[in-house]
């Protein structure tokens, strides 16, 4: 649906052009992105809000129990006014889904029992639990990248896996941004997107980070002794 509303128009065509992985940071600062949505009406931006809430691990919970923050996605969801904002937050927890399995076998965990608490979010929960032997779970079709994410994981390579989601994320959403162009959903498309590069931008640089400590540590590690006491 495209409403060709004054305010969308004059919003969106504020906003510059976001990719991903092209940029080191969003090309608007945080700052600047919350006063140019202050034109939405008080609805639309509470209704961001709760999106925002939902995805960004720094606004979730993490001590709540799984099923506790699954049910809380769930009502977020079931609010939410745009079938496609609905839709894209569907994808979203399902690929987290996908990716919180791959991790927890990496670790050596069996799968998760029948009649055990909520884990995972969606259709595939179950085939995921019933093919946790295999190498993709079973679902290559519905997720051609599962193999390619568990390799990452079984080399360590965080950073590669941090990408390959964040991809899979992005893809998922231009999906569904599909024929909204001057419309709120565009608006919280952007938003989503937005949020998705900061992520990439901080995490590729605390990875820098972390790696150069790294060697800064073992450059400055004590030399191992060689040669005889005196």
């Amino acid at each position: 649906m495209i409403f060709q509303s004054d305010p969308y128009v004059t919003l969106v065509a504020s906003l510059p052009a976001i990719g991903l992985l092209s940029e080191k940071a969003p090309p608007i600062t945080r700052a600047r992105l919350e006063e140019r949505l202050r034109a939405l009406s008080p609805e639309d931006r509470a209704e961001i809000s709760a999106i925002g809430r939902t995805l960004s691990w720094e606004a979730m919970d993490l001590a709540a129990p799984e099923p506790e923050l699954l049910a809380r996605a769930g009502r977020t969801i079931a609010g939410l006014r745009h079938a496609d904002l609905r839709g894209a937050l569907r994808d979203r927890l399902e690929i987290r889904t996908l990716i919180a399995a791959l991790r927890r076998r990496a670790r050596g965990e069996a799968a998760p029992a029948a009649d055990g608490p909520a884990w995972g979010f969606g259709p595939y929960v179950e085939r995921i639990r019933a093919g946790w032997a295999l190498p993709d779970f079973g679902l290559g079709r519905a997720f051609p990248w599962a193999s390619r994410a568990r390799e990452l994981l079984e080399a360590g390579d965080h950073v590669g896996m941090e990408r390959l989601a964040l991809e899979q994320a992005w893809r998922a959403i231009l999906r569904r941004e599909e024929g909204h162009s001057f419309d709120f959903e565009a608006v919280a498309f952007y938003v989503m997107r937005w949020n998705m590069a900061d992520r990439w931008s901080r995490y590729d640089a605390d990875a820098a980070a972390a790696r150069f400590q790294e060697m800064l540590d073992a450059a400055l590690a004590p030399a191992p002794q060689t040669g005889r006491a005196a």
